[in-house]
């Protein structure tokens, strides 16, 4: 694995709070971050991580504290993090798209008692706050916390993040004592059988990440990484880990934007980032001239009918993993292991991983099976689920993570993904659980099931479709049905396709054969909302002009 940050780590040094100090004693002057026009060095970012720590304690939040955060990717975000690990306090990190039933979940399953939210968000909790009685205060990061007209419903707990959190306070690092296995984070994976999963985080766990993608990377102190992945998911953190251990930067930026990505490549000299999705496929769609100064693009995945045009564009390496929330970074492709299309690459030297049949056997090279995971040194996987043993007992048994994930070696030990066991669709860089999907949708009067499956996107990855039942006397059609859903839905789980149809094929206990209806649908007689002028993203549904429909 090249250089091996991890191995000549003191254990008790394997914590993002730690990282940071060490950076900052070491190497004050060194530039940890850029954003926009501003630049953070390592001593200035640790001053200001522990004078919202301090604030943070005099709210409130002390060792063990549960605080569930609903923010943009920002430099005060980073700041948070870095102050709720110096504490011990414990980040349930929510997606900002998430409304409704889904947002209530993961809430109450956390049983967050603080919650630090941008202002655009703040709505969506004010709606359910009713129903989170372990919820005791709001910190809102914005300077007038809510519109206008809505000031007779801010609850008497809403604190705006400035008065909260921005006050002077002493800078010197925190005397807090931590341990590797103190947990330090949630973070929602998504239920592709049920409802979303609390994935629980460790200081030594998290940290791990950072020095394994420095590794897998092969990462050196003049690298500087391109961070535009949301907070709420792992990437985000481990691209942001990665510069403390390798003595390189960041560039952090809100969110991939595929118009400017080249230009800023060249303006702040990138030599790594994440091509997470279809973010690759996208980038190849541009126009630009080769950029030989980027080292390495981490690709998940790395589809290998454009692997090679991106080592021509870019003039670079690219590595790639097998992993997951719960098991990390299990197998590897570094910059310098051979590259064979369609696989992940070998086996770590921090796990154990196998392919094996329905009852847990080891199966020979080239044959498909689950793919289990299991550490082989201390912490480095997940601690289990939250608030859920019997879910956490079930995934390891036999002493394996079940990944849910079906696979195979080849003869050389290089592993390859074949197929998902689950129901989940991946669309855009995120993991849509197509049972909190259905549950959404469902609710509607005039519906009587549903059923969401994925299909192939021209860009890479997943579209979603979603077959409706209607009840007999309906008159609901497929656009009114998308419409719902937009109004329903976080805006990356609303479906592409719709199409109705009068049953499904079922089993002998009437549960829906989903694997009978993928490749079958969508039929040609399916409504798209591409075909319809309908667009939804995080800013809303639109449509365009002249389109036909409603």
């Amino acid at each position: 694995m090249g250089t091996s940050y991890l191995e000549r780590e003191r254990r008790e040094d394997v914590m993002i709070s730690r990282l940071l100090e060490r950076r900052a004693a070491d190497a004050p002057d060194d530039v940890y971050f850029t954003v926009a026009d501003d630049t953070y060095t390592c001593g200035d970012f640790n001053r200001l991580a522990n004078q919202m720590a301090r604030n943070l304690l005099s709210a409130g939040v002390v060792k063990g504290t549960r605080v569930a955060v609903l923010m943009d990717s920002s430099p005060d975000y980073l700041t948070l993090w870095f102050a709720l690990s110096k504490i011990g306090a414990v980040e349930v990190t929510i997606n900002t798209a998430y409304i409704g039933e889904i947002l209530r979940y993961q809430l109450a399953l956390s049983e967050a008692s603080v919650c630090i939210v941008d202002n655009k968000y703040l709505a969506a909790v004010l709606r359910i706050r009713d129903e989170l009685p372990a919820l005791e205060s709001l910190i809102v990061r914005a300077s007038a916390p809510l519109a206008d007209g809505d000031e007779a419903e801010s609850p008497a707990d809403l604190r705006s993040f400035d008065d909260a959190l921005r006050r002077p306070a002493g800078d010197s690092n925190l005397d807090i004592e931590l341990a590797p296995d103190d947990l330090c984070g949630v973070i929602f994976t998504s239920g592709t059988t049920g409802l979303s999963k609390g994935v629980m985080l460790n200081n030594y766990f998290l940290a791990c990440h950072g020095h394994m993608y420095a590794e897998i990377n092969a990462l050196r102190s003049d690298d500087v990484i391109f961070n535009f992945l949301p907070f709420f998911h792992m990437g985000a953190k481990f691209l942001a880990i990665a510069p403390l251990v390798s003595g390189g930067a960041m560039r952090l930026q809100d969110r991939f934007r595929a118009s400017s990505f080249l230009d800023d490549v060249v303006a702040h000299g990138i030599t790594n980032f994440l091509g997470v999705g279809s973010i690759l496929n996208i980038l190849l769609t541009r126009e630009a001239p080769s950029y030989p100064h980027i080292r390495t693009i981490y690709a998940v995945p790395d589809p290998p009918d454009i692997h090679d045009e991106l080592i021509r564009r870019f003039g670079c390496r690219i590595t790639s993993v097998y992993g997951n929330t719960e098991s990390g970074l299990p197998v590897f492709r570094g910059v310098h292991d051979e590259y064979y299309p369609r696989s992940a690459g070998r086996v770590s030297p921090y796990y154990d991983v196998i392919v094996a049949d329905a009852d847990d056997n080891e199966v020979p090279p080239g044959t498909i099976g689950e793919i289990l995971v299991r550490p082989s040194r201390p912490d480095v996987v997940s601690t289990g689920y939250l608030g859920d043993a019997a879910r956490t007992l079930a995934a390891r048994r036999n002493l394996w993570i079940h990944s849910g994930d079906l696979g195979h070696f080849d003869e050389r030990g290089f592993l390859y993904f074949d197929d998902r066991k689950s129901d989940s669709i991946r669309r855009r860089g995120e993991n849509v659980s197509s049972f909190e999907l259905e549950s959404a949708v469902s609710v509607h009067p005039e519906i009587v099931e549903v059923a969401a499956i994925a299909t192939p996107s021209e860009l890479g990855e997943d579209e979603v479709c979603l077959l409706v039942q209607l009840r007999d006397d309906s008159r609901l059609t497929e656009e009114e049905v998308f419409v719902h859903c937009a109004e329903t839905l976080p805006y990356f789980m609303v479906p592409r396709f719709v199409e109705l149809v009068t049953d499904f094929p079922r089993t002998p206990t009437a549960k829906v054969e989903k694997y009978r209806l993928r490749g079958t649908y969508p039929s040609p007689a399916r409504w798209d909302r591409a075909e319809h002028g309908w667009t939804i993203t995080r800013d809303g549904l639109a449509r365009t002009a002249g389109s036909i429909g409603l």
